[in-house]
């Protein structure tokens, strides 16, 4: 058989390697870097193998010296890599980093392999490589070839002081190629040095670099770049929503501090016409703080069951774009208008056209009472599950509204009249017709005034979000992450949450923690699914009990739940076995009774 066999079959094997590799992205670390320098070495070795037995024999010495000292250079330089590769290997370490970015590479330590490989090279191109060809044998030997066993015996031997220091701490598929260069290196070495006609170094070679294929880290870029991506977006929607809780914080602390002094200086006054408007004004300031209350930051408020679904899927960023181009048109010169949005807004069901003309509405009456200063609209979201509640607030520097025209706007409900019909049909419809609508639709509107002082108006209402159908690359993992055992537990009790969280954790199950009951029937509503449920009984405002019968009201519900019990419940348990409860958990054997339900379940 020729001994050129070895580099054909070791041909397809880089050859597949190649194709594999360069064909993803890659991370800029040291490792891939110095990889892909050994794949395109090797495939060159390869090929020099395979030309060399044709060339052995060819009385053209130039390229008969080309090839034969060409491979004994190209085997100088894998072994240069591998010795780089373990080194900086090394470094990592010593400056604990999993990964090394090429610039923080010292160039001290590249500069002394490339010395090492330029040396060899030089001294290989001198001194001189003798041929022997025999039928199917062809091998090259002499000086120069033992130039490329000194190199390997070299690198074999920092092989060894690498996982002498260093073995224990380096990571196990980190050291399984040096393992495996130090034993078939050494094999080759001694076959080769002693039989050349065989050659087996080529194909070591490739087989050390078809297995730090799957040692060195090369995570999928794509993945990376998709969670990079999402984490970009979390933390937008971090601040975003940071932001917004801190300005209804002072919205609705503001309140309180007025009532508070406005309250202390109507003790001391005699005058009943003061205390009237007084009152008034007290009035108009605690309907504020109910509305930040329990209109914008009450989500236990949201239930998608209440909402007037209209099958018309709008994106609001592009509604708040369309008004923004509609309206600036209509602002006075002397007036900047901006609006400021969340930079991700989602994709909502709901009535688009009516909701764009009472903002449109809303704009139009303050690009009317504003001659100068400023016009805002602000645009927020609070998400629930499958339900968005939108917060507008648009608010200018206009003349304002005396508190008797923003209670005759705001106590206008019910449904509209003739003329107002009619005005719905145009482009514009004034606040009064505005707050109707906003009322027909589910919303609220509120409105903040003095006058001279401008006006300041906020609308909120929940919609449904849309979700598309296409899966994004997170998402075509479902499968596999679906196989993670996943458990609600529905407590406000601190203590029992710290144990059942710690045994789950310890257990490998995901959990999610809910303090409310109702939260908890709109976490299943929405339609994620739990390998089981445990349920606090003692609840406040809904009791655990309450709980169960509100999520088996939800169609199709079928998951295991458990419910949490007082002593002083115990001798009642079979009754809760009775109402539909899978299971009970007596809290006075709290830890025992958690690993019988998560052997069970």
């Amino acid at each position: 058989m020729p001994n050129c066999i070895i580099g054909v079959l070791s041909f397809p094997i880089i050859l597949m390697i190649c194709s594999v590799y360069f064909k993803k992205k890659r991370i800029n670390s040291f490792e891939n870097k110095i990889y892909s320098f050994m794949i395109i070495t090797d495939l060159f070795i390869t090929l020099f193998a395979i030309l060399f037995y044709f060339t052995t024999d060819s009385s053209i010495i130039l390229l008969r010296d080309f090839i034969g000292k060409g491979i004994c250079i190209l085997f100088v330089l894998w072994y240069t890599l591998f010795g780089l590769y373990l080194v900086l290997l090394l470094y990592s370490k010593f400056k604990k980093k999993d990964y090394l970015d090429l610039q923080s590479i010292p160039n001290k330590l590249i500069a002394i392999f490339l010395a090492f490989f330029i040396v060899f090279s030089i001294v290989i191109t001198i001194l001189p490589l003798n041929y022997y060809s025999d039928g199917l044998i062809k091998y090259s030997y002499g000086p120069a070839a033992n130039v490329v066993y000194i190199g390997a015996v070299l690198i074999i031997t920092l092989s060894n002081l690498t996982l002498l220091i260093f073995g224990k701490n380096m990571l196990n598929k980190k050291i399984i190629p040096i393992y495996i260069f130090i034993i078939l290196g050494l094999i080759s070495w001694l076959v080769q040095k002693n039989n050349p006609g065989i050659l087996l170094t080529s194909f070591t070679d490739t087989f050390l670099t078809l297995l730090m294929y799957f040692t060195v880290e090369n995570p999928d870029v794509s993945m990376l770049n998709e969670l990079y991506k999402n984490k970009e977006l979390m933390e937008q929607n971090y601040e975003d929503k940071y932001n917004f809780l801190f300005e209804m914080t002072q919205e609705a602390r503001n309140p309180l501090i007025n009532i508070s002094s406005l309250s202390n200086a109507l003790r001391m006054e005699d005058n009943p016409k003061k205390v009237k408007e007084g009152l008034l004004t007290l009035n108009s300031m605690v309907r504020q703080l109910d509305f930040s209350i329990n209109n914008i930051l009450n989500i236990s408020s949201l239930d998608i069951q209440k909402i007037k679904v209209v099958n018309n899927k709008y994106e609001l960023d592009k509604l708040c774009e369309d008004l923004e181009i509609k309206i600036k048109p209509e602002v006075n010169p002397n007036v900047k208008f901006y609006l400021s949005m969340p930079k991700q807004l989602p994709v909502l069901f709901g009535d688009y056209m009516k909701l764009r003309q009472i903002l449109y509405s809303l704009l139009i009456n303050s690009c009317k009472n504003t001659t100068s200063g400023n016009i805002n609209m602000k645009v927020n979201v609070i998400e629930k599950y499958d339900i968005c509640r939108v917060v507008f607030n648009i608010s200018d520097t206009g003349c304002g509204m005396p508190i008797e025209q923003i209670n005759d706007i705001l106590s206008s409900t019910g449904s509209l009249d003739k003329n107002e019909m009619e005005n719905l049909e145009k482009k514009e419809f004034n606040v009064k017709v505005c707050q109707k609508v906003v009322k027909i639709m589910g919303g609220n509107l509120m409105i903040k005034s003095n006058v001279g002082e401008g006006t300041d108006i906020v609308l909120t209402i929940d919609q449904k979000v849309y979700h598309e159908k296409e899966k994004s690359v997170m998402n075509q993992y479902e499968n596999v992450i679906a196989n993670y055992r996943k458990a609600l537990i529905v407590s406000q009790n601190k203590n029992i949450l710290g144990i059942i969280k710690k045994k789950l954790v310890d257990n490998h199950i995901t959990y999610s923690n809910l303090y409310s009951g109702a939260d908890a029937i709109d976490r299943i509503k929405s339609g994620k699914k739990f390998d089981f449920i445990i349920v606090d009984d003692e609840m406040a405002e809904m009791s655990g009990f309450m709980t169960f019968k509100g999520m088996k009201e939800i169609p199709g519900f079928k998951t295991p739940t458990i419910i949490l019990l007082g002593e002083d419940k115990e001798h009642i348990k079979d009754h809760y076995l009775e109402d539909g409860f899978k299971d009970y958990i007596i809290i006075s054997n709290l830890e025992n009774e958690l690993d019988r339900i998560i052997e069970k379940y």
